[in-house]
């Protein structure tokens, strides 16, 4: 596992159409489920109608933050869709605003993500003197590669000022 700063990137708004999930993030130990995602990205890619997937192979995984809760998030595993798209049934459309975001890649197996998660925002960022913006935190994926590679990569994009 390593990870790699790439520097800020400025991305365009984007419409995300996906599977919810709310789960408590990785850093409240006792009440993360680490099957909630994984479980969210199968029924994704088993029910999303494959004549609406984009012709490249980004996908997407957008976090938000619930408000009034400690550590809780709202997290689409998704594709981008056109604006107007309408979500089948059991989808949700989520709109990533345009911003910055510290761009860090993950290398290695998706089974130690969260030891890149732990890197990417507890030394990473604070090392860049960046400040932190309210917005979804997003995973960046390429479909076609396989995650339990050593060498599988994929974005944690943090939103930056």
């Amino acid at each position: 596992m390593a990870v790699r700063n790439n520097g800020t990137s400025s991305h365009d708004e984007r419409v995300v159409c996906g599977v919810a999930v709310d789960f408590y993030s990785i850093v409240i130990p006792d009440l993360y489920d680490p099957t909630a995602i994984p479980a969210a990205w199968q029924k994704f890619w088993a029910e999303f109608p494959k004549k609406d997937l984009p012709l490249h192979n980004t996908a997407f995984g957008v976090s938000t933050p619930i408000e009034g809760t400690q550590g809780k998030l709202h997290y689409i595993a998704g594709v981008e869709v056109k604006a107007g798209y309408v979500a089948p049934e059991g989808f949700e459309l989520v709109t990533i605003p345009a911003g910055n975001y510290l761009d860090v890649t993950h290398v290695g197996a998706i089974s130690t993500l969260a030891q890149s998660y732990g890197e990417a925002y507890g030394v990473v960022f604070p090392t860049t003197g960046l400040e932190m913006r309210a917005g979804q935190h997003l995973e960046k994926y390429d479909a076609m590669l396989n995650p339990m590679a050593d060498d599988y990569e994929m974005g944690i994009l943090i939103p930056v000022k």
